[in-house]
């Protein structure tokens, strides 16, 4: 079971949901689905950006030219990255939360945006357990293991503004899982962060 708190709404619109919720909305700003049904479902640990120099290491660009050499080979290597991610089918991406850097660029999204894929980031590290048991997945750390037999599935995956609460308040809802067992999701909605882990405990 997997508690979800939402700042929004009462108690009473606490609800149970037989399945999986997480707490942040899907990526809009590239203008990506918000809804997919019949979803087949990736969780990947890299990133979707340009690789980056050592530590030890400085690049310097001493003409336009070079600078736009550069730009252009930094959306080549991410436009790869995404039909690779494309071609194994996945039509909704779930992507772990980096602490070092971007763990995806604007051009990443515009790109997945654009092949149809349902973006969801920012997936902590501790959840990743439990988001893969439940939906029958197998994390990828690197593009080279992502494939078609690592993706999880299910029925509907859908972004839902909550009722009660700004047009930020937002939830992704996956239901319809496979094999679900006892796997439940209560999301608890309340007035305050106080109200909420008051009522929690």
């Amino acid at each position: 079971m997997k508690i979800v708190k939402q700042v929004g709404g009462t108690i009473d619109d606490t609800e149970l949901v037989r399945g999986l919720v997480l707490e942040k909305g899907c990526k809009r700003s590239a203008g990506g689905p918000t809804f997919m049904e019949n979803a087949k479902i990736g969780l990947i640990q890299f990133h979707l950006s340009a690789p980056k120099t050592d530590m030890d290491n400085s690049l310097v660009i001493s003409d336009y030219a070079s600078l736009d050499r550069l730009m252009r080979e930094e959306r080549k290597h991410i436009l790869g990255l995404c039909k690779k991610i494309k071609k194994t089918g996945c039509n909704v991406l779930l992507i772990q939360k980096s602490i070092l850097r971007d763990a995806y660029t604007d051009h990443a999204l515009h790109f997945l945006s654009k092949m149809g894929i349902m973006v969801v980031t920012d997936i902590e590290r501790a959840d990743v357990e439990f988001i893969s048991r439940t939906l029958g997945l197998l994390p990828s750390s690197h593009i080279d293991t992502f494939c078609e037999e690592k993706l999880g599935h299910a029925e509907y995956v859908e972004d839902v503004s909550m009722p009660g609460g700004s047009s930020s308040d937002r939830v992704v809802k996956i239901t319809g899982v496979e094999n679900v067992g006892n796997t439940i999701t209560i999301l608890m909605r309340g007035t305050s962060k106080l109200v909420l882990d008051e009522c929690d405990r």
